[in-house]
């Protein structure tokens, strides 16, 4: 099981990139009924025990990173396989704002959680 055992600074050299996620981001929008779900749908299974350690992690310690504090400041998280995850600005914005969006009961947008 992939956990989030720390928050740390994306440059670090002594991590590496968990698998890549793919694209840019930039595309998910509550308004639109996107839900966690959805997003999840979105992304091979193989990424997704380390998205939900992710959203696990945000929501025990309510955490709203923006995606400019995703990648400095300890914004990173640190899986338990020595792996991070580091995203675009706009991908993160994607990723909080799936978990929000179904937490709050709110429609966020990727703009939300951009800067």
């Amino acid at each position: 099981m992939i956990t989030v055992i720390d928050w740390v600074d994306a440059d670090a050299e002594e991590h590496h990139a968990a698998e890549s996620l793919g694209w840019l981001g930039g595309w998910f929008d509550g308004r639109n009924g996107h839900t966690w779900t959805t997003y999840l749908d979105n992304f091979r299974p193989e990424s997704h025990p380390y998205l939900e350690a992710v959203r696990k992690d945000v929501l025990e310690k309510k955490l709203r990173i923006t995606g400019e504090l995703h990648q400095q400041d300890g914004g990173t998280p640190l899986f338990s396989d020595g792996k991070i995850l580091c995203l675009s600005w706009r991908a993160w914005g994607d990723l909080m704002a799936a978990i929000w969006t179904e937490e709050d009961k709110k429609p966020y947008s990727y703009m939300h959680f951009y800067m």
